[in-house]
C-alpha cells in the first residue's frame, strides 16, 4: 500500500537535531546518508572512478594550497543552517566559522557519477547560500568539468557557469593554484 505524502507533512531536523541522533549512536557506522534541506538523503554509492578522481585531486590539492592559510578536507562534513552536505574536496580557510563543522569552504568540488541531478541543483544552492566562491562539479560519464563562480549568497546563486569538455584547463579563482587538465584528472579516474 502506497503511503501519499507532501514535503510539508515531513519533519525536517535542524542541525542541532541531527547531530544529538549521531551522537546518540542513532545511524550504524557504515549508514551514508547526509542532511539536505533538513531531510536525510542517501548519498550516492561511491565508484571506483569516482574514488580515483577524489583521490587523485586531493593530492593535487594538498600539493598545492598554502597551508598556513588552507586545510584540504575529503568526504567531511559542512554545517550550513538546517544541512550537512558532505561535499568530495572542500578547501577551507583555517580561521572559517565552526557551528559544528567549518559554515562554508573557499573552493569545493564534488565528483559525480549519479549525483549530477543533486550536485547541481540542491548543492549548488547550498554552497551558494553560504558564501562558497567557487564550486566545481566534475561529471565523469560526461567528461566535463561544471565551474560556478561569482557567488551570491543572498539569492543563493553564481553568476558564472562555465562548462568545460575534456581537453580544457581550468584554474581557480578563489584559491591559488596551478591550472589543472581535466584530462589528467578523467585519466586517473580511468574513464
Amino acid at each position: 500500500m502506497a503511503v501519499e505524502l507532501d514535503l510539508s507533512q515531513l519533519h525536517r531536523l535542524s542541525a542541532d537535531e541531527y547531530h544529538r541522533i549521531l551522537e546518540a549512536g542513532g545511524f550504524d557506522e557504515d549508514a551514508r546518508v547526509e542532511l539536505l534541506g533538513g531531510l536525510l538523503v542517501a548519498m550516492s554509492p561511491k565508484t571506483r572512478a569516482h574514488e580515483s578522481a577524489v583521490a587523485w585531486l586531493a593530492r593535487w590539492l594538498m600539493q598545492a594550497v598554502d597551508l598556513d592559510v588552507f586545510e584540504v578536507r575529503v568526504a567531511s562534513p559542512l554545517t550550513l543552517e538546517n544541512s550537512e552536505p558532505e561535499p568530495d574536496l572542500a578547501v577551507i580557510a583555517l580561521d572559517a566559522p565552526r557551528p559544528y563543522h567549518p559554515a562554508t569552504a573557499t573552493l569545493i568540488i564534488e565528483i559525480a557519477v549519479s549525483s549530477l541531478r543533486r550536485d547541481l541543483g540542491t548543492k549548488t544552492d547550498l554552497y551558494g547560500r553560504a558564501g562558497v566562491p567557487e564550486y566545481w562539479v566534475l561529471a565523469l560519464d560526461q567528461r566535463r568539468l561544471i565551474v560556478q563562480r561569482d557567488v551570491r549568497p543572498e539569492v543563493g546563486e553564481y553568476a558564472q557557469s562555465i562548462e568545460l569538455d575534456e581537453s580544457a584547463w581550468v584554474t581557480s579563482t578563489a584559491v591559488a593554484l596551478p591550472e589543472l587538465a581535466i584530462a589528467d584528472v578523467l585519466t586517473a579516474a580511468n574513464v
